[in-house]
């Protein structure tokens, strides 16, 4: 993995983070702190803070928090397809709990599918209560660590700095976790947080790179409004020459106000034209140049190019991918099959949504490096291996085509009886209905048809021996981890990740 990061010229990134939460719940307190220690301390004079995102440095290693006013910028940005944080967290105060906009903030954040952190601030004021708001944050479905999920959580005092270190330590130890790259010799490219009218500079835009080396004088474009990079500044107004992934910065030099949440890049006139008028063109339905390879009767359609250095090669190519839609029920609708390399006219067949580009044993011509980074619809194989290749559509597919369920069901118990309870933790007996019930497991805990509660499996015995299973029909014993309590009658459904 190392020498293909080397080979793509990719280098570790710092993370983008956004804080979210609850009116009044500590958000702003939070951010203010960390500028303050974290910046201040290095500049003369204190810390002037231009724009609605900032960098800091910790163990020197770089952090980007983007300064959203609650969770609706970052919605904007997320409905316009961007992904703009790798890091979410969420901000909820130790004496008030979980909230209505608490609730909102984790479906923004369940949408933009990246991991989280769970802040609980205010520890210090009087009437903080932590195991209230855990048990408040299982009932909105978050597990947290140590509670029967993987949900890593810290209690901090933005007054005193309580937990601060151990929460920026923490959210850099998630960073390194999700091994996040760029190249910084690409050009530069990311999302607009900020964009407005400035009556004595003229239009003003704050940009996060997430790839790739702004500079000053570039050209630039964003949501086919375009500009050259007149003035560059950093997150502290100070002027300057570039900046690279994951700095925010200020550009002034966009012909007028650009949306907020629209992507940017940055190149030549050539390669902006070009990218634009292709990222920018829609087909009026789908031409089947060539053939339909694998299940026709399947739903799961995906259209394909095929460029290969031969024709026996291409042909090689559409009897394996025929047999792979055929094996995983999928159907290839073929646009086109032509020897050579991969150029921009070989982009203008571009359907509305996602396109599969194969390239076998051939080059990418140079003016469509820009276009495939501009238009995510564009998902690129290259490869000199037919099997290889296949291996590498079978997994684009699955991740890029299918909704994967997230989650499988193992197993189901009857509560039979509720013993005393064990160190804190519940004891209970029970039959397993369905399935498996397994130790160190997760459940969800169903009175009724009602989800009560969510746990986990602490120990598991049948006739008093501990068992790693015990199957269907038969009877056992559990120590679980839950914050309600289980009644007889009562359902565990046991679940696992996948």
């Amino acid at each position: 993995m190392k020498d293909k990061n080397k080979q793509l010229g990719l280098v570790s990134r710092p993370p983008i983070i956004v804080v979210l939460g609850h009116v009044d719940h500590g958000k702003t307190t939070l951010l203010d702190y960390i500028k303050k220690t974290k910046i201040a301390e290095k500049e003369s004079g204190g810390i002037t803070q231009h724009i609605s995102a900032y960098e800091i440095e910790v163990g020197g290693k770089k952090i980007s928090f983007i300064d959203t006013p609650g969770h609706e910028a970052f919605s904007k940005i997320r409905s316009r397809g961007a992904n703009v944080a790798d890091i979410a967290i969420l901000v909820v105060a130790a004496d008030e709990g979980v909230k209505l906009q608490t609730k909102e903030s984790l479906k923004v954040i369940a949408e933009a599918e990246i991991p989280f952190i769970v802040a609980i601030t205010k520890i210090d004021k009087q009437g903080a209560n932590l195991e209230k708001v855990k048990n408040e944050l299982s009932e909105a479905g978050v597990l947290l660590e140590g509670r029967g999920g993987d949900v890593p959580f810290i209690g901090i005092s933005s007054k005193t700095g309580q937990g601060i270190d151990e929460f920026l330590e923490l959210t850099l130890l998630l960073s390194d976790m999700q091994e996040l790259k760029a190249n910084p010799n690409n050009p530069a490219s990311g999302i607009v947080i900020e964009s407005h009218l400035d009556r004595f500079r003229g239009n003003t835009t704050s940009l996060i790179i997430t790839d790739g080396t702004l500079h000053l004088k570039d050209e630039i474009s964003a949501d086919q409004i375009r500009g050259k990079v007149k003035i560059l500044e950093n997150f502290q107004g100070k002027s300057i020459s570039e900046a690279t992934f994951s700095s925010p910065v200020k550009v002034l030099g966009f012909e007028k106000p650009v949306p907020v949440g629209a992507k940017f890049l940055a190149g030549n006139e050539s390669a902006l034209s070009k990218a634009e008028k292709l990222a920018l063109s829609k087909v009026e339905g789908l031409r089947i140049v060539g053939k339909e390879l694998g299940d026709k009767d399947s739903k799961i359609k995906i259209p394909l190019i095929i460029k290969s250095d031969t024709s026996s090669s291409g042909e090689a190519l559409e009897q394996v991918i025929a047999q792979l839609g055929e094996k995983n029920d999928w159907v290839f609708l073929l646009l086109k099959n032509e020897t050579g390399d991969i150029s921009e006219s070989d982009l203008k067949i571009v359907p509305s949504g996602k396109m599969l580009i194969i390239g076998f044993r051939v080059r990418k011509k140079p003016e469509i490096n820009n276009i495939l980074l501009f238009n995510k619809n564009l998902l690129l194989i290259e490869g000199d291996v037919i099997y290889e290749i296949e291996d590498k559509i079978k997994e684009l597919v699955e991740n890029e085509y299918i909704k994967k369920p997230t989650e499988e069901i193992a197993g189901k118990l009857e509560v039979l009886v509720i013993f005393n309870p064990v160190q804190g933790n519940q004891l209970i007996g029970g039959r397993v209905i369905d399935g498996k019930a397994q130790n160190k497991i997760r459940f969800r805990l169903l009175r009724g048809e009602e989800i009560i509660s969510q746990g986990k499996v602490l120990n598991l015995q049948k006739n008093k021996i501990d068992m790693p299973e015990v199957k269907t029909g038969e009877e056992c014993g559990l120590i679980i981890d839950c914050p309600e309590n289980a009644e007889k009658g009562d359902l565990l459904v046991f679940f696992r990740k996948i």
